[in-house]
């Protein structure tokens, strides 16, 4: 408490007093202050992120003690966006990488862990919130997709987020495209994305497809890109972790995914570039019981 009350001491009092009301989940306090001062809901942090109130929301890009995992943050949001709040005010946290609330958002551990991270992305998108970015290059879905946030990439792919590559529309589950894009359809050239890691090789943009298609748990994507013989055990460039399809699926806890993985031959040895850890143990991290269970018996 202590370092956040020295933090806070450098804000100007009132923003100081409303910072505090959002990471404490306190709704009436912050409408207070709001009364007290509308234009409080327009201001910045003197701290060098220079976060408007609704960017504190995301718990991301701000000082560490700011950061917290708060179940009232929708209401907040709505609040604060009723108040004036610019839904896509930038900021310049992570060196203005990730300017605004909705980017994030979708790559914060805080909102995510309280379940209220999809609900705040609709949200947003309910206030105008741009979907593909403030340029149009699919910042949102790429970090959504980066961080392994699948309930984020729902919800953004649920509000138009654009799919206009193979790797996107994987995730997103949309079968049929992923079909004429395998059969060489020109009409489905990916379109340049800054944001994401796309491969020029074919090949290479296939099993970037099955990693993140077993991130998300589209069962019958990965079942097609296997049928037409995208390698089972690939380690694309592109993954924010660099590991197998069997790894993702299995640390999202997507039991049917892992099943077909395995029965169509994925080695559950094999170790992910950033944790040297296998499927096994990204189930384990992430509480994934059932996953835990499965390959368990596997190894025995």
């Amino acid at each position: 408490m202590a370092a956040v009350d020295e933090i806070l001491a450098a804000e100007h009092p009132a923003f100081a007093r409303a910072v505090r009301a959002i990471i404490d989940g306190d709704l009436a306090a912050l409408r207070a202050e709001l009364a007290a001062a509308p234009e409080l809901v327009r201001a910045r942090s003197g701290s060098r992120h220079r976060a408007t109130l609704l960017h504190y929301v995301a718990a991301n890009g701000i000082e560490d003690e700011l950061q917290r995992p708060v179940a009232a943050a929708d209401p907040i949001a709505r609040a604060l966006l009723a108040a004036g709040a610019d839904v896509d005010a930038t900021c310049q946290a992570y060196d203005g990488r990730y300017p605004t609330t909705l980017a994030l958002l979708v790559s914060s551990d805080h909102p995510a862990k309280i379940g209220v991270s999809a609900t705040l992305v609709h949200t947003l998108c309910d206030a105008g919130a741009a979907v593909d970015g403030l340029d149009g290059d699919r910042l949102p879905l790429s970090s959504a997709l980066l961080f392994g946030r699948v309930e984020c990439v729902a919800a953004l792919v649920a509000r138009g987020a654009r799919i206009d590559n193979v790797v996107f529309a994987a995730a997103a589950g949309r079968v049929d495209w992923i079909d004429r894009w395998l059969d060489g359809d020109p009409a489905l050239a990916a379109a340049p994305c800054p944001t994401f890691p796309l491969e020029d090789d074919r090949t290479v943009l296939a099993e970037q497809a099955l990693v993140f298609a077993s991130l998300c748990g589209q069962l019958d994507v990965v079942r097609l890109l296997l049928d037409r013989g995208t390698r089972i055990d690939a380690t694309p460039p592109g993954s924010h972790w660099t590991a197998t399809a069997l790894h993702t699926a299995a640390g999202q806890g997507h039991v049917e995914v892992v099943e077909l993985l395995l029965a169509r031959g994925a080695d559950p040895s094999i170790q992910d570039a950033r944790y040297q850890s296998t499927p096994l143990g990204w189930a384990a991290h992430q509480g994934r019981h059932d996953v835990v269970a499965l390959l368990t018996d596997l190894a025995i």
